[in-house]
């Protein structure tokens, strides 16, 4: 699965694209991503649109913030998954995607960073199935 991420550095922007089969192999590269500190949103997916407007299907995380993250299922019948045990943050939080700062709502951000890093290992593993949170953050 192709995994992109994008930095807003103010002159340019930083693109970053590679190449992932393994779970643990992404799971070691979300956590060195979300150690960095820099909330960003990762896409992950495996086929690619005829429009280069348009989200693939796949999975996006929002990674960076030290208590928050996020898990959207990008489908026909996708979206965010929510963990009923993680605390909402106060107010919404900003993510870089596709390197432009963008707000993500307090109730998107119901999931903590490693919940959020096993979900995406879980997507690819199950190559791009239907994600869900595990049982054992419940």
């Amino acid at each position: 699965m192709k995994v992109t991420w994008t930095y807003d550095r103010g002159d340019h922007r930083d693109n970053h694209e590679v190449d992932v089969t393994e779970p643990a192999a992404l799971e070691t590269l979300l956590g060195e991503i979300h150690q960095a500190g820099e909330p960003v949103v990762i896409t992950i997916f495996s086929d690619t649109t005829d429009d280069p407007d348009d989200l693939p299907p796949g999975l996006q995380v929002g990674l960076g913030h030290p208590t928050h993250a996020f898990a959207v299922h990008i489908a026909g019948t996708g979206g965010y998954l929510t963990d009923p045990t993680a605390t909402t943050p106060q107010r919404g939080l900003h993510f870089d995607v596709g390197g432009v700062p963008t707000e993500y709502p307090a109730e998107h951000l119901r999931l903590r960073p490693e919940t959020a890093i096993q979900i995406a290992a879980t997507f690819v593993r199950s190559d791009g199935a239907p994600p869900h949170v595990p049982e054992t953050s419940k």
